[in-house]
């Protein structure tokens, strides 16, 4: 049995959460993104506008990297290896602190791994909430394109 857990998007940063006992046989590395499709799904109700792209790309502080997904609020700042990670909740939180491959992502262009606190963060061509990583905001001219 697993426990799932979501996090309430309408309690800031004091998210609250609610645990659910579900049966399930998922490998560890996807758990984290499972865990949160809840939330990721109730947020995108709750987001009017989109941002227009702004230079440097979509603001990192609105964007859980746990998710990876565009939140369209101030999220918990997770400061780690003195760099700056962003999650919606304290479940994202330890995520990041603890695991190395949300801390990361492929540049959908080149495929290279980039550090999302480094990265040029855009939404993905369709999506109203699903953002990708790249290294550059040239390569993101390049993918669009």
């Amino acid at each position: 049995m697993l426990l799932m857990t979501s996090c309430s998007s309408e309690e800031g940063q004091s998210a609250q959460t609610q645990a659910t006992p579900v049966e399930a046989s998922v490998p560890q590395e996807s758990a984290a993104s499972q865990m949160h499709a809840t939330h990721v799904v109730a947020n995108q109700a709750t987001i009017t506008s989109l941002p227009a792209m702004a230079e440097g790309g979509l603001p990192k502080e609105l964007v859980c990297m746990v998710n990876n997904a565009y939140m369209g609020k101030d999220q918990f700042l997770v400061e780690f290896e003195g760099k700056q990670y962003y999650g919606c909740c304290e479940m994202c939180v330890k995520t990041i602190q603890n695991q190395k491959q949300v801390r990361v992502a492929l540049d959908p262009f080149t495929g290279k791994e980039v550090d999302k606190a480094a990265a040029f963060i855009a939404l993905k061509p369709g999506s109203n909430s699903d953002v990708l990583y790249f290294e550059s905001e040239e390569n993101y001219r390049k993918f669009i394109n």
